[in-house]
């Protein structure tokens, strides 16, 4: 069974912001309360973070946390994990703010749903996931103009 259309986005926007943890006190030992500053993070810091290199002077101190918490944790993830991480830190930066307000907008409403609703969705998006590249374009095909609203869209910086 396929993940209806309209899923797609609330699950991409639950899944991109799972990977961002929350309760993460903002960053320590900086000169301002905007976190760290780029220049202040580790070379490999930066490099695990590259992405967000050009989002980062926008980011206020408890997602800069946030995301150098994940850094952190992103040597003892898998190659799996670490690819996922980098291919949504990708998307994540390719979006608009609108966007962005968008995803986390759908992961509050993924957040309170009850747990068996949730189960119920992640199960559909593996199950999209599992499709073959023709098959999710038959399906895209089926259901025009259903697609995630919260889906990166190519902007100027790609």
């Amino acid at each position: 069974m396929a993940l209806p259309p309209h899923f797609r986005g609330l699950v991409l926007a639950a899944l991109l912001l799972l990977a961002v943890p929350a309760g993460v006190d903002a960053a320590k030992g900086t000169a301002d309360s905007r976190g760290p500053e780029w220049s202040q993070l580790t070379p490999d810091q930066q490099q695990i973070l590259a992405p967000l290199a050009q989002e980062w002077p926008k980011l206020e101190a408890k997602r800069r946390a946030k995301w150098v918490d994940i850094a952190k944790r992103y040597p003892k993830m898998t190659p799996q994990e670490q690819q996922r991480l980098q291919s949504r830190m990708k998307q994540w930066a390719s979006m608009t703010p609108e966007q962005h307000a968008q995803v986390r907008e759908r992961y509050k409403k993924l957040k309170a749903m009850p747990p068996e609703k949730r189960e119920a969705i992640q199960r559909k998006w593996r199950e999209y996931e599992g499709l073959t590249e023709e098959e999710k374009k038959a399906l895209r095909d089926a259901h025009p103009g259903q697609q995630p609203a919260a889906a990166p869209q190519p902007t100027k910086q790609q």
